[in-house]
């Protein structure tokens, strides 16, 4: 069955519609919106990688479906999850069809076999994930896109288990995540033990993971200087900043006002009582522990799922690599694997 600019409901979308519907938030506009953009997405990729495209459905299509993104991403503040929808449904596939495709000759003669051309594909993806850990740290977004988009990229192309470069690759990895897996841990059994630690392991963590608390401001940040700056280091940055960021230095433009603001509210917060600045140093601390918490979590979930979704497509037949003709169009197995066809009469 066919939905207009949902496309093919396949059995799969089905199963996923069904668990949406019975689902306790269902009746969250967010839940909706992000269930509607990736059908939407799908749909406009089908579109997008046809060889004759029908510009006009491409057109309404695309339409639709950047509408419910920019909604989606302005109004109900789910600029990530729509970002990663983005990256997922359709920009890499799209790239890999359209930049990283390639045909090499197939066994059988006037055949061919469909393949992704790494040179190509690994920067791109290498890029972006760069990319996004500068952007926003090592976010639920930049833990999605690399477990759900690179990592399956990344060990399709090596041999199946139990080869030993294989699994060499799968121990690093698992290497590399047990320290996010120690920090879940350590918060939820041992807080007290956590808010103790030497400063150096938490600066560590802090960078490693690019906590950024979004719900206390980092007033030493705001004015530039380094956390725990004396008030009189403070106010010497602040009578430079009021060279530049002064209304009466910056002829009346509103963001340069705005940001000069900012400053201000932050001199008076961090050069006001030693025990606010107490005050305010312990809930920034404790806002940056839990968006560290919150990060590793993220991570841990998308790394389990991803090696349960590895493991699982290990214990699998391996699928074969599609044979094109030479009309351009997929040849059935049987016919493509001399060895698969039936043996004459």
């Amino acid at each position: 069955m066919n939905i207009p600019l949902f496309g093919e409901v396949t059995p799969l979308r089905a199963f996923f519609l069904f668990l949406f519907f019975y689902s306790n938030d269902s009746n969250n506009l967010s839940t909706w919106s992000t269930f509607g953009a990736g059908m939407l997405l799908q749909n406009l990729l089908e579109n997008a990688k046809q060889k004759n495209i029908d510009w006009t459905q491409l057109a309404i299509s695309g339409a639709v479906t950047f509408s419910v993104l920019g909604y989606a991403s302005i109004y109900l503040e789910q600029l990530r999850m729509m970002f990663f929808l983005t990256l997922q449904s359709l920009l890499v596939p799209l790239y890999k069809q359209r930049v990283c495709l390639t045909h090499e000759e197939g066994p059988a003669p006037g055949t061919t076999i469909m393949s992704f051309d790494v040179k190509k594909l690994g920067p791109a993806l290498g890029g972006l994930i760069l990319g996004l850990y500068l952007w926003d740290g090592l976010s639920g977004l930049t833990s999605g896109t690399l477990f759900l988009i690179v990592m399956p990229e990344l060990m399709g192309r090596l041999p199946r288990l139990p080869a030993a470069k294989t699994m060499l690759v799968v121990l690093l990895i698992i290497a590399l995540s047990a320290p996010f897996g120690l920090l879940v841990c350590g918060a939820v059994y041992y807080e007290k033990e956590m808010m103790e630690l030497d400063p150096i392991y938490k600066d560590t963590a802090k960078a490693v993971l690019g906590a950024r608390p979004e719900s206390v401001p980092d007033y030493y940040a705001i004015v530039g200087v380094r956390r725990g700056a004396e008030p009189a280091e403070i106010k010497k940055v602040f009578r430079e900043a009021s060279k530049k960021y002064h209304p009466d230095k910056t002829d009346g433009n509103p963001e340069l006002q705005a940001r000069f603001v900012k400053i201000t509210e932050a001199v008076r917060k961090l050069t006001g009582k030693g025990s606010d600045r107490e005050a305010h140093a312990k809930e920034l601390e404790n806002a940056e522990l839990q968006d560290m918490i919150t990060r590793s979590v993220y991570y841990c979930a998308l790394f389990g799922l991803w090696f349960v979704m590895y493991m699982m497509g290990q214990m699998a037949p391996k699928p074969k690599q599609p044979q094109i003709g030479p009309d351009g169009q997929p040849i059935p197995e049987a016919e493509a694997d001399p060895a698969a066809a039936p043996a004459p009469p």
